[in-house]
């Protein structure tokens, strides 16, 4: 299993679902999962990224992973 610090989070422009892929995918055009819209994958600005562990537990909860598979 990959390391949690190796994945960036981020969300759709277009139905805001929250989402996650590895980091070595950043800057890559991908396909949401939820609405099928295509978007880059990009970290969140600093000012968006959770404050808390607790907050970061909640957003997971709601988070799709995007896969290397998935492409």
């Amino acid at each position: 299993m990959a390391d949690e610090s190796n994945f960036v989070s981020f969300v759709c422009s277009s139905c805001k679902q929250e989402l996650e892929a590895p980091s070595n995918m950043v800057g890559q055009s991908v396909e949401c999962p939820s609405c099928g819209a295509r978007l880059v994958v990009a970290p969140p600005a600093p000012a968006q990224q959770p404050s808390s562990q607790a907050q970061l537990d909640a957003m997971k909860s709601r988070t799709i992973r995007i896969e290397l598979g998935d492409l």
